[in-house]
């Protein structure tokens, strides 16, 4: 007989760990298949073998060309057009707002990793707060297009929560901040290296 998750949580547990070893980040599996995933691992007859190849079929076509180009079709068909719209608003086109968002929307087409790194030296603790407040004014003009949830997250100190660690690399997180936003229901988390 295969082995099978006793409840939900130690489903999702297995599930998410599963996706870890192969690299997929779970984001990309919409809320409704990743449950019937979790009840497929809590089935006995199935269990765990068939919820991974269940993952395995999910991330395969995430990966294939044509749910690329479908990917790209959402963005570039963007009832809202706010790339269009930041681009030209007065307080947010020369901000960091429109590149952030513009990475984001390149990484939910490539189908690559939800978590995101801005590049360059940390940024100083007044800017970021301006750039929460920028974050905060695209978000009603995102209404009714693929772009939604737009949360932003004061500095956190990561070392001091115990999150230091850059996944199982040698680097070290300091103070970070976080913006978050859904692409097409996708979520993106940026984040933010902050000056102490």
């Amino acid at each position: 007989m295969p082995k099978y998750a006793e409840n939900d949580q130690d489903a999702h547990q297995s599930l998410l760990e599963y996706c870890d070893s192969i690299g997929f980040d779970p984001e990309w599996i919409p809320q409704e298949t990743w449950d019937t995933t979790i009840r497929i691992a809590r089935t006995k007859d199935k269990g765990y073998v068939e919820a991974y190849k269940a993952i395995d079929s999910d991330r395969n076509e995430m990966v294939k060309s044509g749910a690329r180009e479908a990917r790209k079709k959402r963005v570039d068909g963007d009832a809202a057009n706010l790339l269009g719209k930041v681009a030209t608003h007065y307080l947010l086109k020369d901000s960091l707002v429109l590149p952030v968002l513009k990475q984001c929307a390149a990484t939910y087409i490539g189908g690559e990793r939800v978590n995101l790194g801005l590049g360059g030296s940390p940024m100083d603790p007044d800017a970021y707060e301006e750039l929460r407040e920028e974050w905060g004014k695209a978000a009603p003009m995102a209404t009714g297009g693929v772009f939604s949830d737009f949360h932003s997250f004061p500095p956190q100190d990561k070392a001091a929560a115990g999150k230091g660690n850059v996944g199982g690399t040698l680097a070290k997180r300091k103070v970070q901040g976080n913006l978050l936003v859904k692409v097409a229901g996708v979520r993106f988390n940026m984040h933010i290296d902050i000056a102490e």
